[in-house]
């Protein structure tokens, strides 16, 4: 059986040497190797200069998960591994002269792949696969991206309103949730991203506003004791709700 992550001498990585920049940023002490299970192609990932700060494409802050989402997908864990794999691979395929979608397309399937054989679940795998799709499109698609997003946050709503019309007044209207699959034929080959994101879209939705509200209130709670405290230090801030790198 062939085992994903190696070391460059071909041993299991059963450790990951980093050094931390503060903040949310790490960089790479030691280099590896990912090795796909499909064909066994190799990816290997650098060790990262640590004479110099932690950048795009010299650094990683693991799954760029925000932080009042923590609760739901951890940034770090049994991710950890695939998600500093896809960071360099994003890399690569943003500084690519040519060809960028389709690299950061490779990329994001990579990190599908290497998410589940890190050990987690399809479900979690998809969620973040998902995510980085729609973030491939933002960053290298120009006006599509605003298409495929559109359609994706109007899918998610329709999935919603076919549960509870349906439920609550006419069940016809639960046919509702099958319109955004059918709309996504088009996109041929990105029609499995389209439909992930919009049915996982409408399935978390509630969690992630949920979970939005609640860090929004934290923060209220917080700024007040700030206050009543005399104002030390820095006011308290909201962490970012996403950390894309800049295009």
């Amino acid at each position: 059986m062939t085992v994903p992550f190696v070391t460059l001498t071909g041993e299991p990585v059963t450790r990951v040497p980093l050094l931390y920049r503060l903040d949310r940023d790490f960089q790479l002490t030691e280099p590896f190797r990912w090795v796909d299970p499909r064909d066994g192609r190799e990816f290997e990932i650098p060790e990262h200069d640590t004479s110099k700060p932690p950048t795009d494409g010299n650094g990683t802050d693991f799954a760029s998960v925000p932080p009042f989402l923590w609760g739901l997908i951890a940034s770090y864990g049994k991710q950890t591994l695939p998600s500093i794999l896809h960071d360099r691979l994003a890399w690569e395929a943003k500084v690519a002269p040519t060809g960028r979608l389709e690299l950061r397309r490779t990329a994001d399937e990579v990190f599908r792949v290497a998410l589940v054989e890190a050990g987690v679940s399809q479900l979690r795998a998809r969620v973040m696969w998902g995510s980085v799709g729609l973030e491939r499109y933002y960053r290298h698609a120009g006006g599509l991206a605003v298409l495929l997003i559109a359609q994706v946050v109007l899918g998610a709503l329709a999935i919603a309103a076919g549960i509870g019309v349906g439920f609550a007044f006419d069940p016809l209207c639960a046919l509702l949730v099958f319109v955004p699959a059918l709309l996504a034929i088009p996109w041929t080959r990105n029609a499995d991203l389209v439909i992930t994101a919009t049915y996982l879209g409408a399935l978390y939705a509630p969690l992630i506003i949920a979970a939005f509200l609640a860090s929004q209130f934290e923060r209220l709670i917080a700024l007040i004791v700030w206050l009543l405290s005399g104002c030390p230090g820095q006011m308290p801030r909201a962490e970012p709700t996403f950390r894309w790198p800049a295009p």
